[in-house]
């Protein structure tokens, strides 16, 4: 079984290049799926945090995490670099103003955002403030498959870095630029991550 955990204002359009089977695309406005004991979790951005906390509650129904720019922690706090309450409203307030192009400004072969309602860009922004799993890392036992920029404006380096300071078992791929939409720019990529973690499952 595969979920994809979906990032905010994402759309399920964000993985039509991505070839792998997916049973399941979750949007940040759904409650957590019911897992069943060898589920693959692949989380992008938002729903990166959302997948790490699953697997850190479901450690026997987990067997692997997929994480595409993950945001562990949006938000600035105790020396941890992130957004301030001021550039969290900005980013809101560009998003619906500008859509896609206001998390970056750059062109895709297919739309991976979905402005949809305020209301419901407000309950992601919420989860973004609130949500920390960096106490969750130290759970996860599970392989894990890391995708990162390594200029990310949006979660930024030190996400991938505690990542990689804490969980035994990542690899990871750091990738040159800014990009924050992975799923729609290195597909192929993500593809071959989950296929050879399915594989592994099934041999």
């Amino acid at each position: 079984m595969v979920v994809v955990l979906n990032g905010w204002a994402a759309s399920e359009h964000a993985w039509d290049l991505c070839k792998f089977h997916r049973d399941r695309i979750v949007s940040y406005l759904e409650e957590a799926p019911e897992l069943e004991r060898g589920t693959i979790l692949v989380g992008w951005s938002l729903g990166g945090n959302r997948a790490i906390k699953l697997a850190a509650a479901n450690p026997d129904k987990v067997k692997a995490l997929v994480l595409v720019s993950p945001v562990v922690r949006m938000m600035k706090d105790d020396g941890w670099v992130g957004m301030g309450e001021g550039r969290l409203r900005a980013f809101l307030a560009a998003f619906e103003m500008f859509g896609g192009a206001g998390l970056g400004g750059n062109s895709y072969p297919v739309n991976p955002y979905s402005p949809g309602s305020h209301e419901e860009l407000l309950t992601g922004i919420e989860y973004l403030r609130t949500s920390d799993a960096r106490e969750d890392l130290k759970r996860l036992p599970m392989p894990i498959r890391l995708f990162h920029s390594e200029g990310d404006i949006i979660a930024k380096a030190n996400n991938a870095k505690l990542i990689i300071d804490t969980c035994p078992n990542v690899q990871t791929e750091l990738i040159p630029g800014a990009e924050h939409a992975l799923p729609v720019t290195i597909p192929e990529k993500i593809d071959r991550a989950v296929q050879a973690l399915a594989g592994a499952q099934n041999s």
